[in-house]
This record gives structure tokens, C-alpha cells and sequence, in this order.
């Protein structure tokens, strides 16, 4: 592959972009990346240049981990963002809404500034967000569920720090709270952003649903109960049903496999921690793990092979 002659940094930029591209792509299209890549920089600034690269290597990432637009795992993200927005909305004022006269207490005794932007930011971010996704404004969700991600993580971390790395548990119960957010935020990033929709009523009606429903599974989710999840209605409800869901994706049922992707976003990280406290510990949990995961991963392949041979029997004139 030829580079075009741009200066010894761009160039050197421009092959670490293009090495973020699978082997394949680099050669059938690489020549051209580098030919528009070229033109477009030509008479740019630096800023203009380390834009393109940057573009370039995300994109690179994206075709690298099948996120593309093309593919199953892009459109299964596209069609599940405005359903991860609204849940993320209902999964935050729902606790907040709960904690509302505990936090008017708490402000006041302590009325600082700081404590009002810890009681006010989290949902004033989430309806924000809810509104952009209703406005179809998908570089303010993904800021502001990024936003909301990190002030996860850092409560996570902060957990992590306080017990000096050692309780298992209490970064666990954080996690519980914690970890949808990130996943979330993860979730909207890697959508691809051509396919993302646009504002139109069955946007919104996603979106307002998803807020009823993301509220609803956090209500549910009775973190202090000692037998949740593992009473079996709710085992099924919460972890099982949504995984079986997703697994519809196999087949090219990218519906359901979305619904059962935003209830594994909000549900998932509880249902695991509670199974984990509630056998004891890993080396508890193994015996009845291993075998649940290998029927997973049957019940994946017999939906993968299955849904391969009824796209191939729908084929037209194929007997």
C-alpha cells in the first residue's frame, strides 16, 4: 500500500490509524483511505489533521470489532439505543424519586453546594438525556450517559479504594448500582451513528416505554432482600428471560434480542452479585455456574445454526 506524500507526522499518524483496520480491509480499501485522507488534509490545519486521524482510528475500531453499520452486531446496537436512553432515565429518578426525603434531610443538615450537585446532577443529567433522545440529539446522550458512566465508575473505584481492594462484597453491592450506568454508556457509544434514529413517534413511544420499564425493573430489584434474586420468578424474570432474548439475535430477530439486551443492561450486574453473595463465594458458585453457562452456549449454537438454515430455506428458488 502506497502513502501519500503528507509530511513525515501524518504519515506516521495515518499508518497507526490504518493498522486499527483488520488486515483484509487495509488491503481492498486502505489505498483509498489514504487517497481521501490526502485530499481531505491537504490544506487543513494541525487540528483539522488529528480530527481525520482520529475519525479514521475510531472507525478503524469499529470495523475491527464488527460495530459497523454492516453488521448484526451494529444494527442490534442501533435499535437498542433509544430503549438503553429511556431505561437509563427510569433507572435514575426512579431511586432518586425513593430517596427524596432522605436527601431533604440530608441537604438540610448539610445544604453545601456540593451536596446539592451530588443530589441534583445525576437527575437533571438523566432527564437531559431523556430529552435528547427524544429529539434525536445522539452526541448529547452519548455525552451525557458518558457523564453519568463515569461518575459510576468513580463510585465504583471509590468503593474499591475505601475497603483497600479486599471487600469483595461491598464493591459488589456498589457495582449493583453502578455498572448499568457504565454498560450503558458503552452501549450508546459503540451505535453505530448512521443508523441511529431519527425523532419520530415510535422513537419517542421506545424511549417513554423504556423509561416506564427501566423504572419498573429497578423498583423490582430489591437489593437489601437476602433472597433476590434467587427466588425463581424473579431468577426467570430478571436474568434468564433477557439472556434468552438476546440470544433471538442469532437468528436475525433483532427485536426481541433488543429488548432482552436493555433488561441485561439494568438487571444483569444485580442478579450476579446476589447469586455470588447468596452461594457463598466463587468456589460455590463454580459447580452451578459451569453447567449453566455450557447450556448457554448450546442453546447459542442451536440458534445460530438453526436461524442459518431457515435464512438459507427462505432463499428464493434454493431447495
Amino acid at each position: 500500500m502506497t502513502m501519500p506524500v503528507i509530511g513525515a507526522a501524518p504519515s506516521t499518524v495515518l499508518r497507526a490509524a490504518l493498522q486499527l483496520y483488520p488486515a483484509r480491509y487495509r488491503r481492498e480499501r486502505g489505498e483509498e483511505l489514504a487517497e481521501v485522507f490526502a485530499d481531505t488534509t491537504a490544506a487543513g490545519s494541525r487540528t483539522a489533521v488529528a480530527r481525520e486521524v482520529l475519525g479514521l482510528a475510531l472507525y478503524g475500531l469499529r470495523v475491527r470489532l464488527g460495530l459497523t453499520g454492516a453488521s448484526a452486531a451494529g444494527r442490534l446496537l442501533a435499535l437498542v439505543a433509544p430503549m438503553i436512553a429511556g431505561a437509563v432515565v427510569g433507572a435514575t429518578m426512579v431511586p432518586w424519586l425513593a430517596a427524596l426525603d432522605r436527601t431533604t434531610r440530608w441537604l438540610a443538615w448539610d445544604d453545601s453546594f456540593g451536596n446539592h450537585v451530588r443530589a441534583f446532577a445525576p437527575p437533571a443529567a438523566a432527564l437531559l438525556l431523556g430529552v435528547a433522545a427524544l429529539l434525536g440529539r445522539w452526541t448529547a446522550v452519548r455525552v451525557t450517559a458518558l457523564l453519568l458512566g463515569a461518575v459510576g465508575l468513580y463510585d465504583l473505584g471509590l468503593a474499591a479504594w475505601s475497603s483497600n481492594f479486599v471487600d469483595a462484597w461491598w464493591v459488589g453491592y456498589i457495582g449493583m448500582a453502578t455498572l448499568p450506568f457504565v454498560v450503558a454508556a458503552l452501549l450508546l457509544v459503540a451505535a453505530p451513528t448512521d443508523l441511529l434514529p431519527r425523532p419520530n413517534l415510535r422513537t419517542a413511544g421506545l424511549v417513554l416505554g423504556s423509561v416506564v420499564a427501566g423504572g419498573l425493573l429497578e423498583a423490582a430489584q430489591n437489593w437489601d432482600d437476602t433472597t433476590f434474586p434467587l427466588d425463581l420468578q424473579w431468577f426467570v424474570v430478571m436474568l434468564i428471560a433477557p439472556t434468552l432474548l438476546t440470544f433471538a439475535g442469532l437468528r436475525g430477530r433483532m427485536g426481541p434480542a433488543a429488548v432482552g439486551l436493555a433488561m441485561l443492561v439494568l438487571t444483569g450486574p444485580g442478579s450476579l452479585f446476589n447469586i455470588w453473595r447468596e452461594t457463598g463465594g466463587i468456589s460455590h458458585l463454580l459447580p452451578m455456574a459451569v453447567p449453566v453457562v455450557v447450556l448457554l452456549a448450546l442453546v447459542a449454537v442451536a440458534e445460530h445454526r438453526f436461524g442459518r438454515r431457515t435464512a438459507l430455506g427462505m432463499v428464493p428458488g434454493r431447495v
